[in-house]
């Protein structure tokens, strides 16, 4: 199943499944792990899914970086990879 990347309101994002199933991404924590599913890496150390710091960044600069990323992701469709 595909699922395509959406925005939402007031900062948040959508997740709608060919199916019409959709998913709201609203937590700053569920940034780096969406991002994640549509291409991003929180860190090329790979020691952080970008909720928790490591040596190189801060968790802080993870989540508003792949919020970005994501803003820049909409209207993208990618293969499901469990939210549905």
């Amino acid at each position: 199943m595909m699922v395509t990347l959406h925005d939402g309101p007031f900062w948040t994002f959508v997740l709608e499944a060919e199916t019409s199933l959709s998913r709201l991404v609203q937590s700053d924590w569920d940034f780096p792990l969406v991002a994640s599913a549509f291409g991003w890496q929180s860190c090329s150390c790979g020691e952080t899914d970008g909720t928790i710091d490591c040596e190189h960044r801060t968790t802080n600069e993870m989540i508003w970086e792949a919020y970005d990323f994501l803003s820049a992701h909409v209207g993208e469709t990618i293969e499901d990879p469990g939210y549905f």
